[in-house]
């Protein structure tokens, strides 16, 4: 049942009980608002854990189910008397929030947060690791590069210090044939453009040089740009699953 047919059906009972004069817009936001103090009243006092045990009495989960169902009756009923045509605006703020909070974007954010790292605003772009330096007043080594290349395997995430670089050389004897991605394969493997691959989140074999780890917290690449990540790099190799191995010169 969609919002447009449970409106229809909602103005089915209401007419045929004649109660319609009372649906004013007025009436109906007050109505909401009751309804979902009732809702509440389930939740109030009660921790997390012992709202999860109630609801697996079968009564009082249909007691809840009940006041959500009510809440959502005078929301279309308003939703009528408004003019508003519920499935459509659904649908359109949707695409709103899809617009504004940017899978990856949040993803990289909410990673940093389970690893005890930090999200960096910079403000600008950030290009490269001497712009990180000025920026932060950090040392080469404690800035952090992911670069993707294609293996013969598949893509990997390289991840050097920013004093060095990813040696082709120890690539190629560990993978195969290997050869740095184009920014539009970097694109549409990670998700992220050149500049903002961020160290976590990215479900790609994961190879991390031996150097990083001689670092207490380390700065990558925060998702965009202009957003930088700080982070434990141990946290890194955990929650990558990387490789520690020696591919830097």
């Amino acid at each position: 049942m969609n919002f447009r047919e449970l409106s229809e059906r909602a103005l089915k009972f209401r007419e045929e009980r004649r109660w319609g004069k009372y649906h004013t817009p007025k009436n109906l936001a007050i109505s909401l608002a009751v309804e979902l103090g009732e809702l509440l009243e389930h939740f109030q006092w009660e921790s997390d854990d012992e709202v999860l045990e109630a609801v697996k009495d079968p009564a009082k989960k249909e007691a809840m189910a009940d006041e959500m169902v009510d809440v959502i009756i005078y929301l279309a009923l308003l939703a009528h008397e408004l003019g508003i045509d519920l499935d459509d605006a659904l649908e359109r703020k949707l695409r709103k929030n899809e617009r504004k909070y940017p899978v990856n974007t949040v993803l990289v954010e909410e990673i940093a947060k389970e690893l005890g790292g930090e999200i960096i605003y910079v403000g600008k772009e950030v290009k490269s690791v001497s712009q990180v330096e000025r920026l932060l007043g950090v040392k080469p080594s404690h800035v952090i590069k992911s670069l993707l290349f294609i293996a013969d395997d598949g893509p990997l995430l390289v991840i050097v210090d920013g004093e060095s670089r990813a040696s082709l050389k120890k690539l190629e004897k560990l993978f195969g044939n290997v050869r740095m991605a184009k920014p539009a394969e970097v694109k549409a493997i990670t998700g992220y453009a050149v500049g903002g691959v961020p160290p976590v989140g990215v479900p790609v074999r994961t190879v991390v040089d031996r150097r990083v780890l001689e670092r207490d917290v380390v700065i990558g690449g925060g998702g965009r740009i202009d957003r930088l990540i700080r982070i434990k790099p141990g946290k890194i190799v955990e929650f990558q699953n990387a490789e520690v191995l020696d591919i830097a010169e």
